[in-house]
């Protein structure tokens, strides 16, 4: 096959892939904040169908329309034992963790063994002081304990998703926090 490339003047139109980062942080906050939003360029990616499934599991309701989400939010309250599916995706369970546990007094998270096997080893330790208990069971996790404001001590050098997921949380709470 042989191509010609020919000078002229460039046009056209160009969307740029979005942003599984930004789209995960947007839902939740979306979900976290009252009233509606709407998120326009969603890919329908399993990791964004997980975050969507937690968003409910924490009382959001959504409706999805091609790449357009929009979140009903501001519930911020989980039942007792809930259950988070969060598939494969590391980002919605390391952003979700927190959240759930200033939310109820326990909850399950859920996942493909891959992602079990995953590191939360942060959450463990910081939980670990504030007596919440995260046990680890095969293709679950479960949390047991309320988080509570105070202050937060960890390594420099961890994920922006536990940092994340501590500040989408921390706000939920009664009294200042420090990170």
């Amino acid at each position: 096959m042989k191509v010609s490339i020919k000078p002229g003047r460039c046009s056209g139109e160009v969307c740029a892939p979005p942003s599984k980062s930004y789209a995960h942080r947007m839902l939740i906050c979306a979900a976290l904040a009252d009233g509606e939003s709407r998120i326009r360029g969603l890919a329908r990616s399993e990791d964004m169908l997980a975050t969507l499934d937690c968003i409910a599991a924490l009382g959001a309701e959504y409706k999805l329309d091609g790449d357009t989400v929009t979140v009903k939010g501001g519930k911020n309250r989980t039942a007792e034992g809930a259950v988070f599916p969060c598939r494969e995706s590391g980002s919605t369970l390391r952003f979700m963790l927190p959240i759930a546990a200033a939310c109820g007094e326990s909850a399950r998270f859920t996942g493909t063994d891959r992602l079990m096997e995953r590191g939360v080893g942060i959450y463990e330790a910081i939980f670990a002081e504030k007596g919440i208990g995260i046990k680890k069971d095969g293709g679950s996790i479960e949390l047991s304990g309320r988080l509570t404001s105070g202050e937060y001590t960890f390594r420099g050098d961890v994920s922006s998703q536990f940092v994340t997921g501590l500040l989408f949380a921390l706000p939920l709470l009664e009294g200042g926090s420090v990170v």
